[in-house]
């Protein structure tokens, strides 16, 4: 399911990523430590080769969407500087996802669109969409009062990414890497490029970085015509999104255990970026109660700009890592996330990380929770939750142990609490006593292995 795979996709990636690979590459304070930790090391040590697996479950409540994902990477560190990365990802997701649409006192009824030609019906059987809905037709139902999901969602993606960094000269690095992850209905390819600058005794370090990325978005029932009708004929099979993105930063070390780093990202899409499995309300501007659905329209460009600031104070073998990001888009969009963590070891060999994360976001300037029946629909619409106005915690605790020297297990568990606007007291009829957010909430589990060749 696309954009909404995509979407959990990128969230299990953040949470996967913060430990494959990474739980030892963190700044420490200097070696003069009375017992050294054996997390006073770096994760890039020259001359090895670590390989790292890991399995993630995540589960939103309600019986929502359930992931599970494993992740096997390999990391090989010359002795000369030359870094060789690669990374294979397997996701399998099932469970229900909101579709827009608003809660109802009388069942609802949802059907797919008209396929424009059998070739899309037998492309879509033949790709395993019967599999998304809850019927070989595509037709579920909604209880009355119940929150509209598609309870037949299910899909799979695969993943790789291949990275190097070699250096060109005294301080000066060149990383280059591509991606590709391929869903039932959706496609992406990436590459990317990147320079980074020893400076000042290598206490500054200054980096460039450009990211390209090719998308194909092809729906099991082809591509309705936004703002038309649920169930109306489709326009065609498949549409496409470009993603050029430009990422520029400084890392300053400000003492032997305390570093800080800035960063500032500018990212353009263009194409088709609507979701073409969701729908929008149209409902009596009377009794509130829903009459028909229409498929949601966004913007064909987006254009993103962030600023992230982090820094790292280690005190002994102990690390506090505090980082702030301010984001905003030309849909209206506006978000701030707060991070803070603290990295704790217990005696030799074994550490714990407990962290928290706020974020919070404004609503995109054509989000609705619904349309009135009597109102003329906007160029662009969405009642997709992600894009309206809510915040979030995160809670974590990572832990993990050194067994042997050269062998590593570790762990996570995390809870995500998204809230948003509960009612529209000026909604009409009974929408005005109807709960109207549909974010989600869920739980995390991260266990996981690395291996050290040296």
């Amino acid at each position: 399911m696309q954009l909404t795979t995509s979407g959990i996709a990128a969230t299990l990636g953040l949470l996967a990523g913060a430990l494959l690979g990474g739980s030892s590459a963190l700044a420490q304070a200097d070696a003069a430590t009375p017992v050294p930790n054996a997390y006073d090391e770096t994760s890039s040590e020259a001359g090895t080769l670590v390989a790292d697996s890991a399995l993630l479950y995540y589960q939103e409540d309600a019986g929502r969407v359930r992931a599970i994902e494993s992740e096997t990477g390999l990391m090989w560190n010359s002795a000369s500087g030359l870094v060789v990365s690669g990374k294979y990802t397997y996701d399998a997701l099932t469970g229900a996802t909101p579709n827009g649409a608003v809660r109802s006192k009388q069942q609802q009824t949802f059907r797919p669109p008209s396929p424009r030609r059998q070739w899309i019906a037998t492309e879509a059987r033949s790709e395993g969409g019967s599999d998304t809905t809850t019927g070989a037709s595509g037709i579920y139902e909604i209880k009355p009062g119940r929150l509209p999901v598609d309870a037949g969602f299910k899909d799979h993606r695969n993943a790789v990414d291949l990275g190097v960094t070699l250096p060109v000269a005294d301080g000066l690095k060149l990383s280059v890497g591509g991606a590709g992850s391929w869903e039932t209905d959706y496609t992406s390819y990436s590459g990317r490029i990147g320079l980074s600058k020893e400076l000042f005794q290598k206490n500054t370090t200054a980096s460039l970085g450009f990211n390209y990325e090719s998308d194909q978005s092809r729906p099991f029932t082809g591509i309705p015509r936004p703002l038309s009708s649920m169930g109306d004929t489709v326009v065609g099979p498949a549409r496409r999104k470009r993603v050029t993105s430009f990422v520029a930063g400084f890392t300053q070390v400000l003492t032997p255990g305390w570093l800080a780093q800035i960063n500032w990202s500018h990212g353009l899409s263009k194409g088709y970026q609507t979701d073409p499995y969701k729908l929008v309300s149209l409902v009596d501007s009377t009794t509130g109660d829903p009459f028909v659905y229409i498929y949601e329209s966004r913007p064909n460009r987006r254009s993103r700009d962030s600023v992230y600031a982090g820094t790292k104070f280690a005190l002994g073998s102990a690390v506090t890592d505090a980082s702030v990001r301010w984001y905003r888009d030309s849909w209206g969009i506006k978000s701030w996330t707060f991070a803070l963590s603290e990295h704790a070891p217990l005696g030799h060999s074994v550490y714990v990380e407990p962290g928290i994360r706020y974020y919070q976001q404004t609503a995109a300037r054509f989000f609705r929770n619904y349309l009135l029946i009597d109102q003329e629909a906007p160029n662009h619409v969405s009642a997709d939750s992600r894009l309206g106005k809510f915040h979030a915690w995160t809670f974590a605790l990572k832990a993990g142990a050194k067994i042997a020297p050269n062998l590593e297990i570790y762990g996570a568990a995390e809870r995500y609490m998204q809230q948003g606007p509960r009612l529209d007291r000026n909604a009409p009829g009974n929408l005005a006593k109807t709960y109207l957010f549909a974010g989600s909430q869920s739980t995390s589990l991260i266990t996981g292995v690395r291996f050290t060749f040296r």
